[in-house]
């Protein structure tokens, strides 16, 4: 079980990032729900920040995708259609709602009474499944991390 970490500011939760193993994200579930939800709050906030600082939602959410609970879909959700912030809105990927894959993330949306989101995500999915998930996920990890799975983000 991973010990407590200091997540009060956008410094310590990049670092706290960098802890996570992006090979298996599991262990560190409920920090990455943690750091998801106060990187939500910062960029809704009156302080939007500074720098490169912006991109911690997005690689939460990536590792979240990764442990493909669905019972994250949710807060995923809510991150990218339910938002405040307009760069969340358009630069936070509905792809990362669906770590649990199309079919299971659809499924628990409808058996824990989020119908409204179901019925959203999967006309989402007729229509907008371009890169599709899978191709999605290999970009993203590109992305952020180095083929060894090093973070790619500079220090704050």
């Amino acid at each position: 079980m991973p010990k407590p970490v200091d997540l009060s500011s956008p410094a310590s939760r990049r670092e706290a990032l960098r802890m996570v193993d992006v090979g298996d994200p599991r262990p560190h579930h409920a920090m990455l729900r943690e750091i998801f939800d106060l990187e939500r709050t910062w960029r809704e906030g009156r302080d939007s920040g500074e720098s490169d600082e912006y991109e911690q939602i997005y690689v939460t959410a990536f590792l979240l995708f990764l442990i493909g609970d669905p019972a994250d879909s949710p807060r995923l959700y809510a991150a990218k259609f339910r938002t405040g912030d307009m760069d969340l809105g358009i630069g936070f990927d509905a792809q990362a709602i669906f770590g649990a894959g199309r079919h299971g993330t659809l499924r628990w949306l409808s058996e824990n009474g989020y119908t409204d989101e179901r019925a959203h995500l999967s006309e989402w999915l007729s229509q907008a499944e371009d890169p599709k998930i899978e191709d999605w996920a290999r970009q993203v990890r590109d992305y952020f991390y180095s083929p060894n799975g090093v973070l790619l983000l500079d220090e704050l």
